[in-house]
């Protein structure tokens, strides 16, 4: 920063005042400058980072969508196991026939594979941790910080899902049956329902996620 330093000899306070007013408007102009280029630079980041994290949330969104439509097969798949399975224990089907309907209804696709979504939070990261976040718009700030928080609180959710709605263990053992050619018909009934209480469940918090997002986003 430069300003002029008065000239020695000022005779009066007139020259003096029109000598001060030129340093005090330098220092101003050169303040206003500095807070401009910094304030432009901060726009700058603030500006970068909502892009990249808008993108990132429609990366998640695109991720979801995928999950939940290969979750719906599963589910579809596994209510005709059930359903068919169903059917032949209210005909009371020998166990013989029980498991040759069940074999061709499964096709070899017997078991629960879930599938949870893997959703990013890096660019949501970066801009907290490099500050430009703080130059977002409170209302920006304040959608972006509630679906990463969301998206942790569904993974969470879906977890905790999980463990309470499946046996992990008496699915093992149904399956081992399976495998060795005898079955209990009303074990492998509860697993199939087991199996699609949890995708129902994932399924749920899933949707509710989705919905949050796209609705966000659409504000963008």
């Amino acid at each position: 920063m430069h300003f002029e330093v008065p000239k020695a000899g000022l005779k009066t306070a007139r020259e003096f005042l029109g000598e001060y007013s030129m340093i005090v408007v330098s220092i101003l102009t050169a303040l206003a400058l500095e807070h401009a280029a910094q304030s432009w630079h901060h726009s700058h980041r603030a500006h970068d980072a909502e892009r990249k994290i808008e993108a990132e949330l429609r990366i998640n969104l695109d991720e979801l969508q995928k999950v939940s439509a290969a979750n719906k097969k599963q589910m579809e798949h596994i209510m005709q196991m059930r359903k068919g399975l169903l059917a032949d224990i209210k005909a009371k089907s020998s166990e013989k026939e029980l498991l040759e309907h069940f074999t061709q209804n499964a096709g070899k696709r017997y078991g629960l594979n879930l599938q949870t979504p893997t959703l990013r939070r890096e660019a949501w990261d970066v801009a907290v941790a490099s500050q430009a976040a703080s130059w977002m718009s409170a209302e920006l700030l304040q959608r972006y910080s509630a679906l990463y928080a969301q998206q942790r609180d569904t993974l969470t959710a879906v977890t905790g899902d999980t463990q309470l709605t499946l046996s992990g263990p008496d699915m093992l053992n149904t399956l081992s049956d399976l495998e060795l050619g005898t079955v209990d018909p009303h074990a492998l009934y509860r697993s199939l329902r087991q199996m699609e209480s949890t995708i129902d469940s994932v399924q749920g918090n899933l949707g509710m996620l989705e919905q949050q997002m796209r609705a966000a986003l659409a504000k963008a």
